[in-house]
C-alpha cells in the first residue's frame, strides 16, 4: 500500500462517517433519579455527601485505630519474618561455605600427597644414582 491509496482510504472512511445520520436520544428527565439497584430516589444528596465526608474524614483523620494498630503489627510480624528467613539463608550459606572448604582442603591434601609421594621417590632415586647405590 502506498501513501496515495492510503490517503483515498481515508477519504472514503471519513465521506461515511460524515453521511451518517445521527441518532436522538430520548432521555426523561422529569422521573428522578435511579440507583443501579433500580430504586427511584428523592433528594438525599445531603446524605450522600454525609457519606462521602465521613468516609474521607475517617481516612485522613486516622478514625478507624484499630485498623491501623492490626496493621502495624502485620507489618512488624512480616518484618520478624524477614529478618529470620535472611539469618536462616546466612547460616545456610556459611554452612556451605565451611563444607566447601574443607572438601576442597581433602582435595588439596590427596592431591598434594600424590604429587609429594611421587616427587620423593623420584628424588630418592636420584640421589641413590648420583650415589651409586642402585641395586
Amino acid at each position: 500500500m502506498n501513501l496515495k491509496e492510503l490517503q483515498d482510504m481515508i477519504k472514503e472512511e471519513l465521506e461515511s462517517y460524515m453521511s451518517e445520520e445521527e441518532v436522538d436520544v430520548d432521555v426523561d428527565m422529569e422521573a428522578g433519579d435511579i440507583d443501579a439497584d433500580g430504586a427511584e430516589s428523592g433528594d438525599d444528596s445531603e446524605d450522600v455527601l454525609r457519606q462521602i465526608y465521613d468516609m474521607l474524614k475517617d481516612k485522613f483523620e486516622g478514625g478507624d485505630d484499630a485498623d491501623e494498630i492490626e496493621d502495624e503489627e502485620a507489618e512488624e510480624e512480616d518484618a520478624e519474618l524477614a529478618e529470620e528467613r535472611v539469618e536462616e539463608s546466612t547460616e545456610e550459606i556459611e554452612e556451605a561455605k565451611d563444607e566447601d572448604l574443607e572438601e576442597g582442603k581433602k582435595e588439596d591434601e590427596e592431591d598434594m600427597k600424590e604429587e609429594v609421594s611421587t616427587e620423593v621417590t623420584h628424588l630418592q632415586e636420584r640421589f641413590k644414582k648420583l650415589a651409586n647405590i642402585i641395586k
